[in-house]
């Protein structure tokens, strides 16, 4: 067995132990994906979880949304916030309550990750609304994933970890440059077997693994392409884990996907997602809401 193998098995081993979504959630999704289901009946089920039913309340009374009254039900939550602002969130919040106990590495700073996870989200759905996509709270769940590989890969093998993060420094590459150049295993392959464990949409699964590759034809590839841009914001705009992405530029692939739908990549446009991003982050409380203590 190589090396290559020998750590991806271990690592696809210790991903099995990861718990899978909770039936709640499960369920929860299931009924927003169904056109019949109205805000009582998926208020019924969310109220079974009383941490996914507190934060969807602080959530539709936080100044993002600026209802004039407090809001107290959940029924009424699910109609200011709308079904997919809550499948977003529910989906946010079982990533965060799967991994919010994991030890990592000196090397990794686990706040400074999730801050980052949460605004490469915020500019997903933010470029998959200014595309008319659709779906685009699922561009959200994928930019909150994308790195997820990065969480299990410090958690699990560390001294690796360690070794990527000191050639990537040395070489002046990138750190999924650095991954191949290590061990031939990328924080992308390995968030998509989180994904797939989870039997999260193939859209999401493969927006997570295909982030850095955008010359792989797949039947989403416009979605992977929008998290690495997202996550491109994200640096620029100082949200990040410092270091982890050299190239600052957009890349050729990232303008063409772009131009083929009307839209140009120019600093105007950049810097119109980048103040919007912010606003988000700010008016929503995310950070406060989301993110472990």
């Amino acid at each position: 067995m190589s090396k290559r193998t020998s750590k991806l098995t271990y690592i696809a081993s210790r991903i099995s132990t990861i718990p899978t979504l909770p039936t709640v959630i499960s369920k929860m999704l299931e009924m927003v994906d169904n056109p019949r289901t109205d805000a009582r009946r998926l208020a019924r089920v969310i109220s079974n979880d009383q941490s996914l039913t507190a934060r969807i309340l602080k959530t539709a009374n936080s100044a993002f949304y600026g209802f004039s009254r407090e809001i107290s039900t959940v029924d009424t939550a699910i109609i200011v916030m709308g079904f997919n602002a809550v499948k977003e969130m529910g989906l946010s919040l079982s990533v965060f309550d799967a991994f919010k106990n994991m030890g990592t590495v000196e090397s990794f700073n686990v706040n400074r990750y999730w801050e980052h996870s949460v605004a490469v989200a915020i500019s997903s759905k933010i470029i998959a609304r200014r595309l008319l996509l659709p779906k685009s709270e699922e561009l959200f769940v994928a930019g909150l994933l994308h790195d997820i590989g990065k969480m299990v890969f410090a958690q699990y093998l560390p001294d690796d970890f360690n070794t990527v993060v000191a050639q990537q420094k040395q070489a002046s590459c990138s750190f999924h440059e650095a991954e191949r150049h290590v061990m031939d295993i990328t924080h992308a392959g390995i968030g998509g077997l989180i994904a797939h464990r989870w039997h999260l949409p193939e859209r999401i699964e493969h927006s997570i693994r295909y982030h850095h590759y955008h010359g792989i034809d797949t039947p989403h590839c416009l979605e992977g392409i929008i998290t690495d841009f997202a996550d491109l914001l994200a640096h620029r705009a100082g949200v990040c884990n410092e270091g982890h992405r050299k190239e600052m530029d957009i890349s050729p692939h990232i303008s063409h996907a772009f131009e083929e739908r009307g839209v140009i990549l120019d600093d105007s446009f950049v810097d119109s997602c980048i103040e919007e991003m912010f606003l988000e982050l700010d008016s929503t409380e995310f950070l406060e809401i989301f993110v472990p203590d």
